[in-house]
């Protein structure tokens, strides 16, 4: 049930010029140019013959490095590499590319989702806020984040995600329904029916809508009927698609466990993080830091997929030592401490990760959270401070920023002033009809508060 289309593993998005080889091998004698011999590549890409494909655009690169065609080039070989698993080799294609053509969306994002498939998300997403960034009418890069963090619990980040995409495109059908996911896993039926009803105003018959319709009902005491009815609806739009069978099952009776929103990765032994982490040390053996360093990261992910705690406490000890000056590895170790209700660790950890990368909202997200643990308002207005900064898109910032001034901190004058900052820069949020009412209560309590000059 993806709301738009997989990262990485399908971009083919460019159309390939119409291409007559043989018009091509006779053009230039037995010798063509480098944009010939580059042209013949794609054609055999077209055709899926990815190594003699990917022979000919590196033979063609060899003769024009710095062509016209260069970095266009390099993001092919990225992308063939990638389909042939080979994932340094797509990596190093991707990043040339970006050298070549910096202001180019498309190899920013494609180099993002690689590293998001590799196991380094604060990377990924970086860089997929720069490819939306880049372009500021394309939604694709940021469908992207709200996916991933949508999948791996970091709701806030992609509700921010799914209400700039249709802030940039109020016909986003793939961004409504994020959002009412993301409604459905926070158990507001309501709400999630009228986002996934508003997505199919946008699209009639649109698959991932009807579906989470089915869902949505399925929750609801007594509209079994209705739900069965979505599922029906689904079925027949898209009767091979990946629910299908569940959504059959649901319309026979049958009770299936709702796994809409958790990663489809296999289930793994307990020991398959100590397997990844025996992996890391041999390539650290070898002298391959970097791959060494992915592959920890991959043995922190098994261990919080397991649910062992004392593994993943273990795992990440054992990273950090290896890997001191990683702010990902700091940030999910704050992560780890958060969950086990020890924000001071938590908020020591997630500082390094803050001085490792200043401007990592994700890091800067986290440690709002911990100060509120905490009760450090100030603090948390500090960094909340910094993150609006940072992301002027993001209305949960300046909104939690609001309610800590006025509220946690009692600056009556500073919480009134954010709220109507609020109001004038995110007019189409929901909030919005809350801050009146907020603002006459922040007055309010003023009002109440003895006069000391008299």
């Amino acid at each position: 049930m993806r709301s738009h289309p997989p990262c990485a593993g399908q971009l083919w998005r460019v159309v390939l010029r119409s291409l007559v080889v043989a018009v091509l091998l006779s053009a230039c004698g037995s010798q063509p140019p480098p944009q010939k011999v580059y042209q013949l590549g794609l054609a055999a890409l077209q055709a899926g013959q990815l190594s003699v494909g990917v022979e000919r655009i590196e033979e063609a690169l060899a003769a024009g490095p710095e062509a016209s065609f260069a970095a266009e080039a390099h993001n092919w070989l990225g992308l063939a590499y990638r389909d042939m698993g080979d994932g340094e080799k797509a990596k190093a294609a991707f990043e040339r590319a970006r050298e070549l053509a910096p202001a180019s969306a498309d190899y920013i994002y494609n180099l993002g989702c690689l590293e998001l498939e590799a196991g380094d998300p604060m990377r990924g997403i970086t860089l997929l806020r720069q490819a939306a960034d880049t372009a500021p009418k394309d939604t694709r890069a940021l469908l992207q984040i709200g996916e991933w963090t949508t999948r791996n619990g970091r709701w806030d980040l992609a509700k921010r995600m799914y209400y700039e995409a249709k802030k940039r495109d109020s016909q986003n059908a793939a961004a409504v329904v994020g959002l009412g996911r993301i409604a459905l896993l926070e158990n507001k039926l309501p709400q999630a029916e009228t986002l996934f009803m508003e997505a199919l105003e946008v699209r009639k018959d649109y698959p991932p809508a009807l579906y989470n319709l089915g869902v949505a009902h399925a929750l609801m005491e007594g509209h079994g009927e209705q739900a069965q009815e979505y599922f029906r609806q689904y079925l027949l739009v898209t009767p091979k698609g990946d629910r299908a069978a569940t959504a059959a099952a649901r319309i026979g009776g049958q009770p299936v466990a709702q796994t809409s929103f958790t990663a489809t990765a296999p289930e793994r032994p307990r020991s398959a993080a100590g397997v990844a982490w025996v992996e890391t040390q041999e390539l650290l053996r070898k002298g391959e830091l970097e791959a060494a360093y992915l592959q920890a990261m991959r043995a922190v992910e098994i261990a919080r997929e397991s649910g062992d705690a004392d593994q993943l406490a273990e795992v990440l000890r054992k990273a950090l030592q290896e890997f001191p000056e990683r702010a990902t590895l700091k940030l999910a170790a704050g992560e780890f401490h958060a969950r086990q209700g020890q924000p001071a660790e938590a908020k020591e950890v997630l500082l390094q990760a803050q001085a490792l990368e200043p401007g990592n909202p994700m890091v800067l997200n986290e440690l709002a959270r911990v100060s509120a643990q905490l009760e450090e308002y100030d603090s948390m207005a500090l960094v909340l401070k910094q993150l609006v900064d940072l992301e002027p898109h993001n209305p949960d910032a300046l909104w939690l920023l609001a309610d800590t001034y006025g509220d946690k901190l009692g600056m009556t004058g500073r919480g009134i002033a954010l709220y109507r900052d609020f109001e004038r820069r995110f007019p189409t949020d929901p909030r919005v009809a809350e801050v009146r009412a907020r603002i006459k209560a922040l007055e309010e309590a003023a009002a109440d508060l003895p006069d000391w000059d008299s």
